[in-house]
């Protein structure tokens, strides 16, 4: 417990004092907590960075390859007069676009048996003995069945098992009289999944529906699958067969699906850059200013993303008639750096230059080399190849003059890490030496604003989040080091001051003590002074 005083001897307020002077001594310590308070606000500031970077991310991330860009549809026009429906079908992004005809002939089934004998009850003993042996193409299991087995037990046996078949349980009789049935249904369709049984005496079976196929034309050829699931038929479409019938099916390209993908590029775009401004504000009335304001991570991160969507394609050939920058597609930059989507306009274009649109978005290339991919990293531009010592080698036209080897595998040839090639992946087929000639590659929007985003975030150990938060995590830590550091020596001087006072009201009390023992002296021989007068 704290000794106080308060005065009793002085008359001094000496909490108060004690708490003012300590007050003067938490001066720095209060100046540190507000380094944290602003620490703190930028710590906040670049998480939502983050989040708005993880979100554009993604929307760029749908339009940046060729396969997330394109969208299809898929619709079935039934012909049947029965009413019912022969298929359903979906498309993923790499189907062609077009029209089949299809009839169901025939829906692909699975073999079924049913037990010849009906028991009156599936909990009793039936009294059976020996083994039930199921075989097919891959093997036979055998399934050990005793006298104290029921119908339940038996089926039990059968699913555990491992083999290859369900078995089931049917009341062909009624509530009052009931007759169960043993049921085995194979777990895959088609003619080749066939399986036999035998078992014990008093328990046979009859096959109740045999294996087949599905049957079926796409434009009059005949096909045969033994699922009603079809996933290669047509590449990039899957059919579910339904029943027996006919119609048409149709692949069609979908448009409003794309400019869904570009309005939510867009709307991710602007929702990131307005928070980016919002950092950099201030206020010369309130002399109030963004968390992150003047913060050169955050330009160069607000720097990057307009290059990504602002101003020609990178690498794009502005000599040629081919479009080289979003606007020419309806995506356009407004005052406020917003992106703004004409959609019409980008409908127009989608419909009259498709692969020249979805080039402004994706990595895409020409020349003597197919360019299968190329990462936001690559350096756009007209390259001059050649094949030295049996490598590949790039230059790129108007650069340095250096020619950068490749790396091969099979027939393909791969960017060397850290260099302006650094994630171009191109299909070379077989190299011939002494062979020269060009290769363009282009780096749509997408694709870089998706790199960028992607190298920026916290989840890149190179990023400016990362680093940045990281970096106000080791000065908090500093501070929080700092301000213990203070409270301890603060505490300390406290203690300190606490006891000089303590010390100073008892030599108060005894110079008091003192001086009421000299008074009561001085008292006395003043009284025998007049008495002996």
């Amino acid at each position: 417990m704290a000794i106080s005083v308060d005065g009793l001897i002085s008359g001094l307020d000496t909490t108060s004092i004690v708490k003012q002077l300590i007050d003067l001594e938490r001066r720095p310590v209060t100046l540190l907590q507000n380094k944290q308070a602003t620490l703190a606000s930028q710590q906040m500031a670049w998480q939502e960075v983050n989040t708005r970077l993880l979100a554009f991310e993604t929307s760029a991330g749908s339009l940046s390859t060729t396969a997330k860009f394109n969208s299809n549809t898929a619709s079935f026009l039934n012909n049947s007069s029965t009413g019912a429906t022969p298929l359903t079908v979906a498309a993923d992004s790499t189907v062609a676009a077009g029209s089949y005809s299809v009839v169901v002939n025939q829906l692909a089934k699975e073999q079924k048996y049913a037990a010849n004998e009906s028991f009156g009850s599936s909990t009793s003993a039936l009294g059976l003995a020996g083994t039930m042996t199921l075989t097919n193409s891959s093997g036979s299991w055998n399934i050990s069945i005793a006298a104290t087995d029921t119908l339940d037990g038996i089926r039990t046996k059968i699913n555990a098992s491992g083999a290859p078949v369900t078995a089931g349980i049917i009341n062909a009789g009624t509530s009052s009289s009931p007759a169960y049935r043993l049921t085995l249904t194979g777990e895959d369709t088609g003619a080749a999944s066939l399986f036999s049984v035998s078992s014990p005496s008093g328990l046979s079976f009859t096959q109740t529906q045999a294996a087949q196929d599905a049957l079926f034309t796409l434009d009059g050829i005949s096909v045969t699958k033994d699922s009603n699931t079809v996933t290669d038929a047509i590449s990039g479409a899957t059919f579910n067969l339904q029943a027996a019938g006919s119609g048409t099916v149709t692949f069609a390209t979908d448009y409003g699906a794309i400019i869904d993908k570009v309005q939510s590029f867009a709307s991710s775009y602007n929702d990131l850059t307005d928070y980016i401004k919002e950092q950099f504000t201030y206020s010369a009335t309130t002399n109030e200013k963004g968390a992150l304001f003047g913060n050169s991570s955050l330009r160069n991160i607000q720097d990057r993303l307009r290059t990504a969507v602002n101003g020609v394609l990178a690498g794009a050939d502005t000599g040629s008639s081919a479009l080289s920058f979003l606007a020419q597609a309806g995506i356009k930059t407004d005052e406020l750096d917003h992106l703004t989507v004409d959609e019409a306009k980008l409908e127009e274009q989608l419909r009259s230059r498709f692969g020249e649109v979805r080039a402004l978005f994706t990595s895409a290339g020409s020349g003597d080399y197919e360019v299968v991919d190329a990462t936001g990293g690559v350096t756009g531009g007209l390259y001059d190849t050649r094949v030295q010592g049996g490598v590949l080698q790039l230059r790129l036209q108007g650069g340095d003059g250096t020619w950068i080897s490749m790396a091969s595998t099979g027939n393909f040839a791969y960017g060397p890490s850290g260099s302006i090639l650094d994630g171009l992946i191109l299909q070379t087929g077989t190299l011939v030496e002494g062979q020269t000639g060009q290769v363009r590659v282009t780096m749509g929007a997408a694709r870089r604003a998706e790199w960028y985003a992607a190298s920026f975030t916290e989840f890149s150990a190179d990023g400016a989040v990362y680093n940045e938060r990281a970096s106000i995590e080791k000065q908090d830590k500093e501070l929080q080091k700092q301000i213990s550091d203070l409270e301890e020596r603060i505490a300390k001087k406290e203690t300190d001051l606490k006891a000089k006072f303590v010390n100073l009201e008892t030599l108060l009390g005894q110079l008091t003590a003192q001086q009421n023992y000299l008074n009561s002296q001085l008292g006395s021989l003043s009284s025998n002074w007049k008495f002996n007068k």
